[in-house]
């Protein structure tokens, strides 16, 4: 139990840090692309889906609900996507996730809690506040992202950085292209040389070292919590941008 109280304040006083990193990577941004990576049936590899989905339901009930007292009740009730239905899906889509799954007590506790003003400003951040789910095929999405153009792009995956699980850490684009710190088999360093042929984009990568990678839908506790934090963290930058 000590040691576990140990690894939290050590995991709270790099939050500060890491928030530091982002409110600086963040100056001047124009429009905001997170991209989560991740095989979601491989366990704490499909962090950066979940991410995403929860940043795009949080998104979502700002966006449709904005009375709190109608967050929970309205959005439980959105049937997930059907991607089938929507033949003109990516000509409009501003959010591309694995499906509107139910906010759970956290995240309703948290919306309400943030007490937004829901104005023309915050819906138009909101509206430049693209986010994808790449899964373990990021490249296929890079012509969307080009065709999104964002200012800067944050992108969030399990990361093996021989640290503890649940531990986050930061590298920006110079040195992504120097090491190899995705679980995947594609390097961040091509996709970023990819993505820039056209564009020179500002790019932050998040990595979270994972516990399990077995063939798992859920995702570690420990990993867990600290996707849960980083996303609260994510949004709170996103609605002041």
């Amino acid at each position: 139990m000590i040691l576990e109280y140990i690894y939290c304040d050590k995991m709270l006083n790099n939050f500060d840090k890491i928030s530091e990193d982002i409110d600086l990577f963040l100056e001047n941004c124009d429009s905001l692309l997170i991209l989560g990576i991740g095989n979601d049936i491989r366990g704490d590899d499909g962090l950066g889906p979940y991410i995403i989905n929860q940043l795009s339901l949080l998104k979502e009930s700002i966006l449709n609900n904005p009375d709190p007292a109608n967050f929970k009740n309205n959005l439980n009730q959105n049937e997930p996507n059907n991607l089938d239905k929507n033949e003109d899906f990516f000509d409009n889509v501003c959010d591309i996730n694995t499906g509107n799954i139910p906010l759970d007590d956290g995240l309703n506790s948290y919306i309400c809690e943030l007490n937004v003003d829901v104005n023309e400003s915050l819906k138009k951040r909101l509206n430049k506040t693209f986010l994808i789910d790449g899964g373990s095929v990021p490249e296929n999405f890079t012509g969307l992202i080009k065709k999104f153009n964002p200012s800067h792009i944050i992108i969030v995956d399990a990361s093996l950085m021989n640290k503890e699980a649940g531990e986050i850490n930061i590298v920006n684009k110079d040195n992504i292209v120097d090491i190899s710190i995705s679980t995947h088999s594609m390097s961040l360093a091509y996709l970023i040389k990819y993505l820039e042929l056209e564009n020179e984009f500002e790019i932050l990568f998040i990595g979270i070292e994972p516990k399990i990678m077995d063939l798992s839908f859920e995702l570690s506790d420990i990993v867990k919590e600290t996707s849960d934090l980083l996303v609260k963290l994510l949004f709170s930058k996103i609605l002041n941008i």
